[in-house]
């Protein structure tokens, strides 16, 4: 039963690695388009569970959609007060 669940947890995390890759694919292609913005919001959206390796792959995107931002405070003031929590975790 044990390792049932283990198996599934396991699967459930693959699942999510995949959606923050595809997450990322969209990251790129928006900072490429010269569209920091909507980039960081992507990448703010939907914050992984307390997985390691999840949040780690989610940093990756949230780290390529901030270094594209030439003013990173300007932006931030742009942003939803609901995005500030997700990026202080």
């Amino acid at each position: 039963m044990a390792e049932t669940e283990k198996s599934a947890g396991s699967d459930n995390t693959e699942d999510i690695l995949a959606k923050i890759e595809n997450k990322s694919l969209k990251i790129e292609s928006l900072i490429k388009q010269y569209k920091p913005i909507e980039a960081i919001k992507i990448a703010l959206e939907s914050y992984p569970p307390q997985d390691k390796r999840c949040k780690y792959a989610n940093w990756i995107g949230v780290r390529k959609a901030l270094m594209a931002i030439k003013d990173v405070e300007g932006i931030l003031r742009s942003l939803d007060p609901q995005y500030y929590d997700i990026l202080m975790k």
